[in-house]
């Protein structure tokens, strides 16, 4: 079956300058016949260019396989001296940093023990202020205790005081009774004198 240059480019997967070119390789550019106004392959031809376009594959191949094996290898040296060169820098970053880590702990550690001072001297604060209210508490219990015995004596002595009272005031009554019957029968005889 016969073929144009870009049908076979097309089934290769290739591009038309490809075929071309091995079109001339192979010197088929005068043997090639037309029909119409396009160039046609024959299947000899065809053959003839796949296998050289499979030939070029394979070498291209191998050149890649070789230039892949050959750059991984320049990859591996290169990563080796990265590697090498970064454990060194790496050694020459850490031991600063390190030093400078320490110092930002030792400075950490000095405001630490600086609060923990500060915070024992508060506690100390407030066992001294919690004592005094303790002194405080004793006092006004002590108080509390005179001022409720000083109430039982004086509600004592309120309660003989009234009961006093209530004596003399029964004995007043007594007595004054029969001295205000008197004026009220004589201040009846003289208002029913002067009524009239």
């Amino acid at each position: 079956m016969e073929m144009t240059i870009k049908q076979l480019a097309n089934e290769l997967g290739v591009s038309k300058t490809t075929i071309s070119k091995v079109v001339s390789g192979l010197g088929f550019n005068g043997k090639l016949h037309k029909v119409g106004n396009r160039y046609m392959l024959s299947e000899t031809q065809i053959s003839q260019i796949k296998s050289q376009i499979s030939q070029f594959s394979q070498n291209d191949e191998r050149a890649k396989s070789q230039r892949t094996q050959t750059s991984q290898a320049d990859e591996e040296v290169k990563s080796q001296r990265t590697q090498t060169s970064q454990t060194d820098e790496k050694e020459k970053i850490q031991i600063p940093l390190l030093e400078k880590q320490n110092a930002i702990l030792q400075e950490q550690l000095s405001i630490l023990n600086k609060q923990l001072s500060v915070k024992d001297e508060q506690i100390k604060l407030l066992q001294e202020q919690l004592i005094a209210k303790d002194v405080q508490i004793g006092q006004i219990t002590i108080a509390m205790e005179s001022m409720a015995t000083a109430l039982t004596a004086a509600q004592a002595l309120h309660a003989g005081t009234i009961q006093k009272q209530l004596t003399d005031h029964s004995e007043i009554a007594d007595s004054t009774s029969d001295y205000q019957e008197q004026p009220k029968q004589k201040q009846s005889f003289f208002s029913r004198l002067f009524s009239k």
